[in-house]
């Protein structure tokens, strides 16, 4: 059974551990090391002095450097902690320090009471004043587009950022119609009892929408980004 004597070997005896000679270095820090001890003490006090100002202003240097990279000192920004749909309060966000060329312009320091999302705020994203802009959902779209809501089966898929095409479905043998072509999805809200698309559509547009509305006559088709039209033309 081990007793209290007991000890690694090597080890000194306990309560003796800072007792004894100098450890033993390799030789040319030991060499300096006898050499410092030989300094006057007030001289190795100037040397412990400039050395510790040596490694300030190294980091210092680092820090600006990384400073300057970054665009400056950090600044205090509003991040998500979890996805934010539009129309919800903007809760469970976290103050975070970051570069501020990861910052975009615009962003809050404080969330104004009462205030809802007109935009989505994704996981990791910084809050905006655009963010809270009190247009609502409309906040983001071209002044040419209007937002309108359309029931969806949860089964089609229809996410928020998404493309779709809006049909209305004919009746008897009349065919269907193509009312607009690559729409975007501005959210998708589940209240639980039923699933709407808000949908941005060129305004001129919408009358012929809400009428298939209005029948329960519409399908939302999946669809890619409109094509950019070529430079010099409309």
């Amino acid at each position: 059974m081990a007793t209290s004597t007991d000890r690694r070997p090597g080890l000194p005896p306990r309560g003796r551990l800072l007792d004894g000679p100098h450890l033993a270095l390799r030789r040319p820090v030991d060499g300096l090391a006898e050499r410092v001890a030989r300094l006057r003490p007030r001289v190795r006090a100037l040397l412990a002095a400039l050395v510790a100002l040596t490694v300030a202003a190294g980091v210092q240097l680092r820090v600006a450097a990384a400073e300057s990279r970054w665009g400056g000192p950090p600044v205090t920004a509003l991040v998500a902690t979890r996805h934010l749909p539009v129309g919800r309060a903007p809760e469970g966000l976290r103050r975070r320090e970051l570069p501020p060329d990861a910052v975009p312009p615009g962003a809050v320091a404080s969330v104004p009471a009462g205030a809802t999302l007109a935009l989505a705020l994704p996981e990791g994203a910084v809050l905006t004043g655009s963010h809270l802009d009190p247009r609502g959902p409309a906040a983001g779209l071209e002044p040419g587009l209007r937002v309108v809501p359309f029931p969806v089966e949860e089964s089609w898929a229809v996410s928020e950022a998404g493309w779709v095409d809006v049909w209305v479905l004919g009746a008897g043998r009349r065919p269907a119609t193509l009312v607009a072509r690559s729409s975007p999805v501005v959210d998708v809200r589940d209240d639980g009892a039923a699933v709407t698309a808000l949908v941005g559509l060129d305004a001129r547009k919408v009358a012929a929408a809400t009428s298939g509305l209005a029948l329960g006559r519409v399908l939302l088709a999946h669809a890619p980004p409109p094509a950019r039209a070529p430079p010099g033309r409309p």
